[in-house]
């Protein structure tokens, strides 16, 4: 009978164990879209410099695959001789190949010999090594079934978002700031009068108006506008069929007058334009800020992050997709938060992703979530640093509104109410 039990409760163990690899594996394997934050600043203007230097710093969305290309900035004229924005940077993009140069990206194109392969599809569509070579999947049922979801799935879901940024002179808060930091130092320095190490008091004087003098025009007279304009790339049968057939081949067989035609095709692919958002940067807290250019940085991040998610709320083909992370009870936990547009108003699908006999993904709905009030993460941009209410929770805590059998891996997405 002990004998019994201790095989059962191996038995138990080691499903646990195999179940607990199993969650984690699904939780990985969801296919997020790519993306390609494209920055237009403006030389000559004030705060150029700090917003191009500040810019190359910033990360890409850590929601989406990188797919950036070399260029991530763009100078350009005053916006007020720009004309239009939206079709100055269409045709931009169109004059520098951009959507071309995805598709390379995404085929992992040799620059010298032109080949192609399917790897980077195979990497973030989570195939098998063996089915990453295209003459075998084009053989087999399941190949075919690769492609057609990596056709339907990966590369449409990539998107270029251009964002102009221009700095808003605020000068008046600047000075406000400024005369706050004095009039604390001559609140030290009465202090240092009345009693204390007058020393370190004197000193705590200069530093804050040393501060006041360094920063406040930094912090309070920072601001920024971000007009931002999202492109997806165009993917369907037809240019699918024309790259494969007329462009595409490997390593293992070189084609020069295949690598010539890709190379001179000026009119195949394109990006397809979305929509636009604008706003201005919020109220930047100094709080965990210890130089400029993470003034500059955290003012950047947040304003790019906000414009982001106001175009994930109007365009649903680019709302970000996330993994269930754990499963408490009633209780859902994903890694999104505020950076995210998470608030206590949202609600969120749960689909669970099905793979037939064939190869063939589909999504199903399983239930719908919504946001503890008080449990959402606080995860924009050295929200850490800042100290920020919920900045270090990892996740946001959800509530089941209708469904059941939740497990993580499952995807979730916000929806419309």
């Amino acid at each position: 009978m002990k004998k019994i039990s201790t095989y059962i409760l191996l038995t138990a163990m080691l499903l646990t164990v195999l179940s607990v690899f199993g969650q984690e594996s699904q939780q990985k394997a969801y296919n997020r879209s790519s993306i390609y934050p494209l920055y237009v600043t403006h030389p000559g203007t004030a705060m150029f410099e700090e917003i191009f230097n500040a810019l190359w710093e910033l990360p890409v969305p850590d929601k989406f695959n990188d797919h950036c290309l070399s260029l991530r900035i763009v100078n350009a004229a005053d916006a007020k001789e720009m004309g239009d924005f939206q079709n100055h940077i269409t045709k931009f993009l169109a004059e520098n190949q951009v959507a071309k140069r995805m598709v390379a990206k995404w085929f992992n194109r040799d620059k010298e010999t032109g080949a192609f392969d399917i790897a980077l599809i195979s990497d973030r569509g989570f195939y098998n090594a063996s089915q990453a070579d295209l003459a075998l999947a084009m053989q087999s049922a399941r190949g075919k079934a690769l492609l057609s979801d990596a056709g339907e799935q990966l590369i449409p879901n990539t998107f270029v978002v251009v964002s102009d940024v221009t700095y808003i002179n605020k000068q008046e808060q600047a000075d406000k700031a400024a005369a706050f930091f004095t009039m604390l130092g001559a609140v030290a320095g009465a202090a240092s009068r009345i009693g204390g190490d007058a020393g370190a008091v004197a000193g705590l004087a200069k530093s804050m108006a040393d501060l006041g003098g360094d920063i406040s025009d930094m912090v309070a007279g920072f601001t920024v506008r971000v007009e931002s304009h999202l492109f997806q790339l165009v993917w369907d049968e037809e240019i699918a069929s024309i790259f494969y057939n007329q462009y595409y081949y490997d390593a293992q067989h070189p084609d020069e007058d295949k690598k010539s035609a890709f190379e001179q095709d000026e009119h195949t692919f394109k990006l397809r334009y979305i929509g636009s958002y604008k706003a201005t940067s919020d109220k930047t807290v100094m709080r965990g800020v210890n130089s400029d250019e993470e003034v500059f940085r955290k003012v950047l991040a947040r304003a790019t992050d906000k414009n982001i998610v106001e175009l994930q709320k109007q365009f649903d083909v680019f709302k970000v997709v996330m993994p269930v992370y754990q499963v408490q009870g009633n209780k859902i936990l994903v890694q999104i938060g505020l950076k995210e547009g998470v608030s206590a108003n949202s609600k969120y699908e749960v689909v669970e992703r099905v793979e037939d006999a064939n190869g063939n993904i589909s999504y199903h709905r399983k239930g719908v979530i919504k946001p503890v009030a008080k449990q959402i993460w606080d995860n924009r941009y050295m929200a850490v640093e800042e100290e920020a209410e919920n900045a270090n929770l990892n996740y946001t805590t959800f509530e089941v509104v209708s469904g059941s059998g939740f497990y993580p891996g499952m995807l979730v997405r916000e929806i419309k109410f």
